[in-house]
């Protein structure tokens, strides 16, 4: 099987609390310090605390 060499689009979901937000932070920064040319997607719900600190930690998108 030929490997995509990218651009690579990567999704992450996860969210409530900080035992879920900042751990997917850090997986989508190490993504993109590996892939830079990659976007990055991070789903969460409205009025969480994803919305406040994901935004904060601006990722190349």
């Amino acid at each position: 099987m030929e490997q995509r060499k990218g651009p690579y689009r990567l999704i992450i979901s996860g969210g409530g609390t900080g035992g879920h937000i900042y751990p997917a932070l850090a997986v989508a920064k190490a993504w993109v310090a590996r892939y830079p040319d990659s976007r990055v997607l991070f789903v969460g719900a409205e009025g969480k605390m994803e919305m406040e600190q994901v935004p904060k930690r601006v990722l190349k998108s």
